[in-house]
């Protein structure tokens, strides 16, 4: 059975001794130094842009368990089973972005954090690989993909001075904790070797994240709205419906459209942002022929309305009952 212990308070962090029972962890590309409590304002996971730099995942920071971990530490508390997230003795996290991003939710300034530098001979890329795609056995956790695994894996290879063999690239994955079966394994050396592109990282945003750092460049009399382009029309539609309401408030003077993805690699962020943009052009005509038809019909002309209503309460109604208005 897990081990968990309750925060004092709703404001309060873990102490250093509640891991006491829990050894350190060893690895083969690092050290680890002991435990501290950190203020979280000095642990670096971001870039000079602000990004999230979570570079053991494809697609970034998994947000929808970042909730997950939220609601756990709420009810259950802090697992004690679980290794402490990762940081460097160079303030950078290695480990432990989601349950970072939890903490920050829980509106906590301290944590406890294992503290690790490179082995001899060993690099701090090395560490990413090790401990970000290995050390995620901490529930609830979302375990390393195969995508994560090909990003840092092409990382490795494009090191090197000579293109790796299938083999050696069999042989790194295996030197990292992982789930896989071995044709898993040998299907994602075989993938990397073939791909060049597979090296870049994505960063995961979300709708909230968008408005507030465009509307600091921006009055509060313009709206900004996220549109996710990442493949799902249905998010597209509801931008533009979300346009729509935009244009008939009195109090915004402009529009400005912000598109993101959501779960693609970078390999694909090129093409699918390019048939995202191609959709709204088409919406676009759509609604010029709208309007086209608007100007010949008059003010009777209605975008679109419901004419009948589907009988479904039983025993009463067997016929579709025509809207009147």
């Amino acid at each position: 059975m897990s081990n968990y212990r309750k925060l004092p308070t709703a404001a309060s962090c873990p102490d250093v001794d509640w891991f006491e029972s829990l050894p350190l962890p060893e690895g083969r590309t690092f050290n680890c130094l002991g435990r501290e409590q950190v203020a979280l304002d000095d642990v670096l996971r971001t870039n000079e842009d602000g990004q999230v730099i979570n570079l053991a995942r494809e697609l970034g920071t998994n947000r929808e368990n970042v909730q997950n971990l939220v609601n756990s530490i709420k009810i259950k508390g802090v697992l004690l089973d679980a290794q402490p997230p990762f940081l460097g003795t160079n303030d950078s996290l290695y480990d432990g972005f989601t349950r970072f991003e939890a903490i920050l939710s829980l509106g906590l300034e301290h944590w406890v954090f294992n503290i690790v530098e490179p082995k001899e001979g060993f690099t701090w890329d090395d560490v990413w690989d090790e401990i970000g795609l290995g050390a995620n056995d901490h529930p609830p956790s979302k375990a390393a993909t195969r995508g994560d695994f090909k990003k840092r894996l092409a990382r490795w290879v494009a090191l090197q001075e000579e293109t790796p063999t299938q083999g050696q690239c069999v042989d790194w994955i295996n030197s990292i904790p992982h789930s896989f079966s071995q044709e898993i394994v040998t299907n994602i050396a075989q993938d990397v070797l073939k791909s060049n592109r597979a090296d870049k990282t994505m960063e995961s945003v979300d709708p909230k994240t968008i408005v507030h750092r465009m509307s600091q460049a921006y009055t509060n009399r313009v709206r900004v709205i996220p549109i996710n382009i990442s493949g799902n029309k249905t998010y597209l539609k509801r931008a533009m419906i979300d346009a729509l309401e935009a244009k008939s408030n009195s109090k915004v003077s402009e529009i400005v459209g912000v598109g993101y993805l959501k779960d693609t690699p970078a390999e694909q962020a090129e093409q699918v942002r390019e048939t995202g943009l191609k959709i709204i052009d088409q919406y676009n005509d759509w609604f010029e022929q709208a309007f086209q038809e608007r100007l010949k019909v008059g003010a009777s002309y209605r975008l679109f309305d419901i004419d009948y209503i589907y009988p479904q309460v039983i025993g009463e109604e067997t016929e579709m009952i025509k809207v009147e208005r």
